[in-house]
């Protein structure tokens, strides 16, 4: 083994110290190995059936080559890879990792992958630095040359001439640097690793569009195998959540001896409080726990602010995880200049966030006058934190509440490109609701005369077929996003003289919608929403204003 030599080459013999000249020139990045530093790795007791998953992926030599561990942002990717990396490494059937890093220049950069693992299995196995030098001895400059001959020079052409079998480990692929539309490495990764039958590739990485398409390839599609994190059973994430949290806490519990904690602290109240407000983040767990543990505060009062407010996140935010969001936004929308897109990014984030029965991207682009794929092209940015189904009827979903709590405070979210504004993205959801409402038609399903809803096989389904999800969304909720919008908004003068315009002509088809949906309550509540709000507009205001719509 020859790591650690850069401390003296005198305890080497002459052709070792040759051979480490040579392996310099390939100028590895020396803390990217999963060894090099501190990585936090799965508590013992969790994770268990993934990780067993992924040994059995591992030493199955007729599986497909690649294992993608796709997972949104703060979902526990790393720390599954640092701990499935110890788990190979001490079956020794681990060969080299590189653990991506966009807090490190080096480990950002996608030319300094391949030269690090060459590097790293050069050290690990003997028969590959023989090869490997001879390769360095003939090009000097061979670590500087494009990706795909880096890829076949240093990695596959001496692990295919050696016979090695083992497993190579890349984690956080996504924080690299690639201005690629799929990633560069995956794009020539599925060119050559089924020449490979005795190498395994482990990545890890979120769901962003570089990568998704990267691993859709035609030449790297059928040899990967995907593991979606962020669709595990969510019981046994929250049993993995509660392990981690009990253990955490009792220990901090155990150090703070100045401190006059309850005897039994955490209680399983509070535990059970924590799981349920982390919704399968791991990040969300961790950085409470940080939040706990400050040395400058009380355990018990710290773990009080969040315990007991069951339903608020404000505090989270101080935790930590307003960085992580603030992060994958700018990453998301890095270089991109054009206020356009940010105009559009808050009218369909504002809607995703605001809307109060979440709708999927046909439904969405019904009810915002825009074409889906504007939706697709928007939101494949920020797939790190919003279930977005590749399926236009699926309902778009924000992952953690967390999320948009942040982005509604102006305090946590600090970027004005990416702060929504409630009260007037509730006032243009009213607008664009009123918009749909006042379109329907008496008969708005085609009924025949005197048809009873008990006398109709599928409401549903019927309703779906005739309105969409758009316009069944607007009928239910126009009301109450009209309700919480901003009575001197930018929106308000429109709002009020389209509410009127319903009121006049729509509002019968929409009384006869709201009958098959079973929401008839629905009516009187909408109603009252609208008499109170209009009651504060005066008689001159209302005519001026219809006047001008008329014109």
């Amino acid at each position: 083994m020859l790591e650690g030599h850069q401390s003296s080459k005198r305890s080497f013999s002459q052709q070792e110290a040759a051979d480490l000249e040579a392996l310099d020139k390939l100028d590895p990045v020396r803390n990217a190995g999963y060894q090099a530093e501190h990585h936090e790795r799965c508590l013992s007791g969790t994770r268990e059936s993934i990780l067993e998953d992924m040994m059995r992926w591992a030493q199955n030599t007729q599986g497909q080559p690649v294992y993608w561990l796709n997972g949104l942002a703060g979902t526990g990717k790393s720390t599954i890879a640092q701990t499935f990396s110890e788990m190979a490494g001490n079956r020794d059937i681990l060969g080299a990792s590189f653990f991506c890093s966009r807090d490190y220049l080096h480990r950002k950069e996608l030319k300094n992958i391949f030269p690090t693992l060459a590097y790293q299995l050069a050290c690990r196995y003997p028969q590959f630095r023989d090869y490997l030098v001879k390769v360095i001895k003939r090009d000097p400059l061979v670590a500087h040359n494009s990706l795909i001959s880096q890829l076949k020079d240093l990695v596959m052409d001496p692990l295919s001439a050696t016979g090695i079998s083992c497993v190579i480990v890349i984690d956080a692929l996504d924080e690299c640097v690639d201005e690629q539309p799929a990633s560069a490495i995956l794009s020539v990764l599925g060119r050559l690793v089924n020449k490979l039958p005795l190498v395994k590739f482990f990545i890890t990485g979120r769901p962003e569009p570089r990568i998704r398409s990267g691993f859709r390839l035609p030449l790297l599609k059928p040899s990967t195998q995907i593991f979606l994190l962020h669709e595990v059973e969510p019981t046994s994430v929250g049993g993995d959540i509660r392990l981690y949290l009990t253990e955490k806490l009792t220990a901090i519990a155990k150090r703070r001896s100045d401190i006059d904690l309850p005897e039994v602290w955490p209680s399983d109240e509070d535990i059970a409080v924590l799981v349920k407000k982390s919704s399968g983040l791991f990040i969300f767990a961790s950085t409470v726990v940080r939040f706990i543990e400050s040395e400058h505060h009380d355990p018990g009062e710290r773990l009080q602010l969040i315990a007991s407010k069951a339903d608020d996140t404000s505090h989270e935010g101080a935790s930590g995880i307003d960085s992580l969001y603030s992060q994958v936004l700018r990453d998301a929308f890095s270089g991109v200049e054009e206020e356009s897109v940010f105009v559009g990014l808050k009218r369909i984030l504002g809607a995703v966030v605001l809307t109060l029965n979440p709708l999927p991207r046909d439904g969405l682009a019904q009810l915002l006058s825009i074409h889906s794929t504007v939706i697709s092209t928007i939101l494949r940015h920020i797939h790190s934190v919003l279930l977005v189904p590749t399926d236009g009827v699926k309902e778009i979903r924000v992952f953690h509440k967390s999320f948009p709590d942040f982005l509604q405070d102006p305090d946590r979210c600090r970027d004005p490109r990416f702060h929504i504004d409630c009260p007037s993205r509730h006032g243009e959801m009213a607008l664009r609701c009123l918009d749909l409402v006042r379109k329907l038609k008496i008969n708005p399903c085609g009924l025949l005369p005197f048809t009873m809803n008990e006398g109709i096989s599928d409401r549903q389904q019927l309703l779906m077929d005739k309105l969409g999800s758009g316009l069944r969304y607007a009928c239910k909720y126009w009301s109450m996003h009209f309700l919480f919008s901003a009575p001197s908004g930018e929106y308000d003068d429109r709002l009020i003289t389209s509410a009127f315009l319903f009121s006049g002509h729509a509002i019968f088809p929409w009384m006869e919608v709201m009958s098959l949906e079973g929401h008839l309550e629905g009516v009187i509540h909408s109603m009252n929403h609208l008499s109170d709000r209009l009651h504060t507009v005066s008689d001159t205001l209302v005519i001026a204003k219809l006047d001008n719509a008329d014109r």
